[in-house]
């Protein structure tokens, strides 16, 4: 950058004078007037094309400056760094007019030589620094590359986490949240870290803290399976005699079928809730089973038998740990609505089911960082009782890259049905 400064007795004259010697491109820095006149700063070469906008994932309160305020404050400390340097020349040419002027008159001045020498020396070192500080200045290209290296970092975490499909908020508070200076791999470690952390898992399985436990969730959200492979599980561990299921699906035909096959499989005890067995008494009876397990029917929140369903749950005497039963396949806002839909029942934690069916797990783990809900278990498949897990988020994040890694797999998959969808049309309408 060049900044120069320009005297005359009228500001068309000092804007000539600015034309004339720095040209039509240069940018007026400040104008004052003085004594006999007007002073103007100008300056060339400011570089504005290297200012990158401000970032949009950025909050607004810490925008960038604009690239006129850069050049503006770049321009105004090279002036006055000038400034200095030429207030420190005249004073080194004080002390030598000094010097001299003692040795014309040749009187004997030991001492004082001696203090205006390291006076001098001093100056010396002061002008030295303050051109020093003029040379290490960063330019304007140099801020440019190093603000394009972090939006570019910033751009590829984003498309990473986009991909991940997590939720928008969630993306923009982990960029905004890493510090400058790293690359990709270091900001991606770091961001990995928060999202694991930022998910709640139980410490220990649900069958082994015993007590009475529900699962509510939508239709086809994989309750019964659930139940079938933690009673199974539990079975294994424990034997069949301190076990109990119960159905309150009294709504659809045979309904409970399916949990009486596990029961009889298991051996083990299945109940119904119906007009004359209310779930009270039936957890009254069986209260001295360590362990409880309720499915519950899948109804529609508007349907008024799933508020009378959720009230039995709610103003059960009997301790109640109620579960969500969520599905990878579901879309997040979906899974939220649920949320917000069973909340009335104090929510224990959650249960993800469907993850071998997944294309990507972002949506769960927006979902459990967003609730803050426990995760006990997860489900990866139809056999009993081996694929249900015990929620691990280190391995759900895994699962999660997994998926990531082999997206393009789905794209061409996609591609291809569109293809095939494109095809079926044109012979339809042939």
């Amino acid at each position: 950058m060049e900044v120069k400064r320009f005297f005359a007795s009228s500001m068309q004259e000092v804007l000539r004078m600015v034309r004339d010697d720095l040209g039509a491109d240069a940018v007026i820095l400040s104008n004052t007037k003085v004594d006999g006149g007007m002073e103007v700063v100008a300056a060339l070469d400011y570089e504005e094309d290297y200012i990158p906008e401000p970032s949009s994932l950025a909050p607004s309160s810490v925008r960038e400056p604009s690239p006129s305020q850069l050049a503006r404050m770049h321009a105004e400390k090279h002036v006055k760094l000038q400034q200095e340097m030429e207030s420190a020349r005249r004073r080194i040419e004080s002390v030598r007019d000094k010097k001299e002027s003692i040795m014309t008159q040749s009187r004997p001045a030991a001492e004082p030589q001696v203090a205006e020498w390291n006076e001098l020396s001093e100056m010396r070192a002061e002008i030295m620094e303050i051109k020093g500080l003029i040379n290490n200045q960063p330019s304007q290209k140099d801020i440019h590359i190093k603000q394009n290296s972090r939006s570019v970092v910033q751009q590829q975490l984003g498309k990473t986490l986009d991909s991940l499909c997590l939720s928008k908020p969630i993306q923009k508070a982990i960029i905004s949240s890493l510090e400058k200076g790293l690359n990709y791999d270091e900001a991606w470690a770091k961001a990995s870290k928060q999202i694991r952390s930022a998910v709640s898992a139980e410490q220990a399985e649900i069958i082994d803290q015993g007590g009475v436990v529900s699962l509510v969730g939508p239709t086809g959200s994989g309750k019964t399976m659930t139940i079938g492979k933690m009673a199974a599980r539990y079975v294994m561990k424990y034997g069949s005699e301190s076990i109990a299921l119960v159905t309150t699906d009294r709504y659809r035909i045979a309904a409970h079928e399916q949990l009486k096959v596990f029961g009889r499989i298991l051996n083990v005890p299945v109940h119904t809730v119906d007009e004359k067995n209310s779930l009270d008494s039936i957890l009254s009876q069986i209260g001295k089973k360590k362990l409880v397990l309720i499915d519950t029917a899948g109804l529609m929140h508007t349907d008024a038998c799933w508020s009378e369903q959720l009230q039995e749950l709610k103003m059960s005497p009997h301790n109640i740990k109620n579960y969500l039963v969520v599905s990878s396949v579901g879309q997040y806002q979906v899974m939220c609505a649920n949320y917000y839909n069973y909340k009335m029942v104090e929510l224990s934690g959650v249960i993800v089911t469907k993850v071998d069916e997944a294309v990507s797990l972002g949506e769960v783990l927006s979902f459990l960082i967003d609730t803050r809900l426990k995760a006990g278990y997860f489900t990866d498949g139809q056999r009993v009782p081996e694929d249900i897990h015990l929620f691990d988020k280190n391995e759900f994040f895994e699962r999660a890259q997994a998926l990531l890694n082999s997206s393009e797999r789905w794209v061409t998959i996609n591609s291809s049905a569109e293809n095939i969808g494109h095809e079926a049309f044109l012979s339809h309408t042939a």
